[in-house]
């Protein structure tokens, strides 16, 4: 069967040399024909890999990538620090440079089955992630958190086009993949945790109020921390009760050494009692995280509490 079978989607990784001298074992593959040995990546339909070897931050090598439809190349380039290959079922391809590391920077290439570029974008942030929808008319790439108005964005393309559809900051965090629903607009992003998550074309958070309730079930702290901040300076109590069984899953979830956190759960947990009129539960709440953290920003309402007391 070999290993170009695997490739395309049938039988097992081998882990020996084929007799052809190439193999592809996980996410890795050796051309022996180019000298080759990197990184790859298949399309949704096991017809086409996209490989790429990084030219290491000091530039000490010349980056490359290659693509192939079954066991032919059909395309191959350089680039300085090719990563994260993305191919789709029409064998158009993207690639991450991530540029020099003294800089944050990084430029999203897309490009045709044969190898032409269709188009790039350099950002003024460092790049996280990318995907391709499996048509390759799509595509979105996540930045790193960086001053300016790059930094943790999300970006999506329309690459028939040729054009930037929308970018935003996504409320919901960095996601691990995304699926392409472009018949009803909109871009699911999943999650290690399981969550997953519609926005729209135009980057409205389509399951804002489900994310907000699913980070309560697991005690998500910056969830508990978003929703005090937009109930106001004066908590409502209804809310502070929802938010309360959060706080003690979160505390749950701490590992025994991470003070700062239990600090800010414990901060949480204390504006919540205070907002349901638990105010010696409140004090002991606050006075236990000023203890962890005298920053945590809460001696304030401690020392209220104590004149109330």
């Amino acid at each position: 069967m070999g290993v170009w079978n695997w490739v395309r989607g049938s039988g097992t990784p081998p882990q020996v040399e084929a007799e052809d001298g190439d193999f592809v074992f996980d996410k890795t593959i050796d051309i022996a024909a180019r000298n080759f040995i990197g990184m790859c990546s298949r399309s949704p339909n096991n017809r086409f890999t996209i490989a790429w070897v990084d030219g290491g931050p000091d530039q000490a090598r010349t980056g490359r990538y290659l693509l192939l439809d079954g066991k032919a190349i059909v395309a191959e380039g350089t680039m300085p620090r090719p990563n994260d290959g993305k191919v789709a079922d029409n064998g158009a391809f993207l690639l991450n440079d991530w540029g020099s590391p003294e800089i944050l920077s990084g430029t999203l290439s897309a490009f045709a089955p044969d190898g032409r570029v269709l188009f790039t974008r350099r950002f003024a942030a460092n790049l996280y992630d990318n995907a391709l929808s499996p048509d390759g008319r799509y595509a979105v790439c996540q930045t790193a958190n960086a001053p300016g108005e790059d930094g943790n964005r999300l970006t999506l393309f329309d690459l028939e086009a040729g054009r930037e559809i929308v970018a935003f900051q996504p409320e919901s965090g960095w996601a691990k993949s995304y699926e392409f629903y472009p018949e009803a607009r909109r871009l699911r992003f999943l999650y290690h945790d399981g969550g997953a998550f519609d926005y729209g074309f135009d980057g409205t958070f389509i399951d804002r109020m489900r994310w907000l309730a699913f980070g309560l079930q697991k005690g998500d702290l910056l969830v508990i921390e978003k929703l005090i901040a937009e109930g106001g300076s004066k908590l409502p109590p209804t809310l502070a009760e929802q938010l309360l069984p959060a706080t003690d899953i979160a505390l749950r979830n701490l590992r025994a050494d991470d003070g700062r956190s239990r600090a800010r759960v414990l901060k949480s947990r204390g504006i919540c009692l205070e907002a349901v009129a638990e105010v010696k539960h409140a004090l002991a709440c606050y006075d236990e995280a000023l203890s962890l953290d005298p920053k945590v920003g809460v001696k304030r309402r401690a020392d209220a509490l104590r004149k109330v007391l």
